[in-house]
């Protein structure tokens, strides 16, 4: 039973929510971030409506219907892996610093607190599912449907995350840190052997269809099945047991965690430490870095001066390399193995084009994360113009670590990738050279942007429409200005290319030199920017 304070309190929680997504859109640049939000939204859930309002090809919506059905089982197993080996399952018991202050000391019981989070993320999901049932429709008979089924699926993932974190705080923390570590590991270097040896003898749909017919499959897949279902049948008697058997699954796990819920207290406390920690590296710009702890016991060699570049490098540098080694672990994977799979689970196919759109536009997409340049720095922007240094110096030590990061990561993808695959190694070799000037064109761009418009790196969370229209905004802008950058580039190349009788060393050479010296006309804009710089009136709150 919830106390009725604690049900006040959700209340005015929700209330404080959209008073302050729309009460804050006085000034005209908020409202108009506001107004992007929605538009992007609308934009997003519009072809869906619109879709479902005409009807469907009844061949077309079935054929649709029975492949999420396929794929949505593989995603929610995917979540729940995600979920037991990383730091995910946080969230779902983790409270805010205020939360902590103000009712761990009070007149609550482990149980009420459990009962008032639990409470409080039902709604959120009650609210969340209304628009990722939007989004569904064309894979849907009817809303309501889909509705309940996103709904018991949200549970599903909420319930399923506490049920861990409260499973692991049971078992002891160092002990099943560890184990965990060692799992992830081990499971990570057996699962690429076992899948580049799988799709070594065929493709990768024809390798999920082997997985999903067999006995081990059908069984580990069989619990995820009711929620898509659910959500893509009609309001009929295959919707009711679907539902039936997902909301029995939801109350099992519910069941669990109450049973588990002896350690609530200290595992919420735990969780809600670390969840304020990365909210405080968040607002600093440093989302991937971790706190460090104890002596460090090595240090990068004296950096060498280069006009002043040299220290701001050697410091970024130090920093990546000490607070940034899960990320760079990510990327290496990526690079060396995420690449000849993908080669080889189409190996009768041209990879190349797509393998570099997708390469480029998810680089464009999540350039944020490494923010080793003055992203990274909001909070020291004061002490950076302390320094005896030309901003212009300041500009090109900023950019340089985050370029060579990303580069060496791309470097190693496509020629990776190349000894895979036998189609177009001359494009992979071309794309691999220009690496470094498109991610210093990128990154130059970037650190514009967040000099002209500076804001806190955060999430938006459902219903921040702001939130998500500046993320919207400065990405078409970053995208538009670093896709013509590389058009005038090319533009000037192929014309060589072509009288060279298609020299892909002329094309690296000339479109290289072109994205370098646009980079280079971008420093002296970021130098200029970043004097511009008010750190006591252009820090954002």
């Amino acid at each position: 039973m919830i106390p009725p304070a604690l049900l006040k309190l959700i209340g005015l929680q929700f209330r404080g929510f959209f008073r302050r997504t729309l009460g804050t859109a006085r000034s005209p640049r908020r409202a108009a971030f506001l107004l992007v939000g929605i538009g992007v939204v609308v934009l997003w859930l519009a072809p869906a409506i619109f879709t479902s309002a005409m009807g469907r090809n009844p061949a077309r919506s079935h054929l649709s219907t029975y492949r999420f059905r396929e794929i949505a089982p593989l995603s929610l197993l995917g979540v729940c892996l995600l979920t037991m080996i990383s730091s995910a399952g946080d969230k779902a018991i983790a409270f805010t610093a205020g939360e902590v202050d103000m009712l761990f000391p009070g007149p609550f019981t482990r149980r009420q607190l459990l009962a008032y989070k639990l409470f409080k993320s039902t709604l959120g999901a009650l609210l969340t599912s209304v628009i990722e049932s939007i989004g569904l429709l064309p894979y849907a008979h009817a809303w309501i449907a889909c509705y309940v089924g996103v709904f018991l699926t949200m549970l599903f993932i909420q319930f399923f995350s506490t049920a861990g974190v409260l499973l692991g705080q049971a078992i002891g923390q160092r002990a099943f840190t560890a184990t965990r570590g060692v799992l992830v590991g081990g499971a990570v270097l057996v699962g690429l052997l076992v899948a580049r040896h799988w799709l070594a003898g065929m493709g990768g749909a024809e390798a999920l269809d082997v997985f999903r017919e067999s006995d081990a499959g059908r069984a580990i897949l069989r619990p995820f099945e009711p929620f898509a279902n659910a959500m893509t049948s009609r309001l009929d008697g295959e919707f009711f047991a679907s539902a039936g058997e997902a909301a029995a699954i939801d109350l099992g796990l519910l069941a669990i965690v109450v049973m588990l819920d002896a350690n609530y207290m200290e595992a919420a406390l735990s969780a809600s430490q670390r969840r304020y920690a990365q909210i405080q590296r968040i607002r600093s710009g440093a989302l991937l870095n971790a706190t460090l702890k104890g002596d460090v016991s090595w240090r990068l060699p004296r950096p060498i001066w280069l006009a002043g570049a040299g220290p701001i490098i050697w410091r970024q540098a130090t920093n990546a390399a000490r607070s940034a080694k899960g990320l760079m672990l990510v990327l290496l994977v990526v690079a060396l193995a995420i690449g000849p799979l993908f080669a080889s689970a189409l190996r009768e196919t041209d990879v190349t084009k797509p393998l570099l759109a997708v390469m480029a536009w998810l680089t464009v997409l999540l350039s944020g994360l490494l923010k080793f340049d003055f992203r990274g720095d909001l909070d020291h922007i004061d002490e950076l113009k302390a320094l005896p240094l030309r901003p212009g110096m300041i500009a090109i030590g900023q950019l340089v670590v985050p370029t060579v990061i990303l580069s060496g990561a791309h470097i190693l993808l496509l020629l990776g990738v190349a000894a895979t695959t036998h189609d177009n190694r001359e494009v992979l070799y071309t794309a691999a050279a220009l690496a470094f000037p498109f991610n210093a064109l990128l990154m130059s761009t970037e650190n514009l942007i967040f000099l002209l418009f500076p804001s806190r790196p955060a999430a938006a969370s459902p219903g921040d429409f702001q939130m998500l229209g500046r993320q919207a905004a400065q990405l078409v802008l970053k995208s538009i200005s670093v896709m013509t950058g590389c058009a005038i580039a090319f533009a000037v190349a192929m014309p060589l290319y072509i009288l060279t009788g298609g020299s892909f060393v002329v094309l690296s050479v000339v479109a290289g030199s072109m994205l370098f010296a646009e980079t280079c006309a971008l420093v002296p804009a970021i130098a200029a920017a970043y004097y511009r710089f008010d750190p006591s009136v252009d820090t954002p709150a």
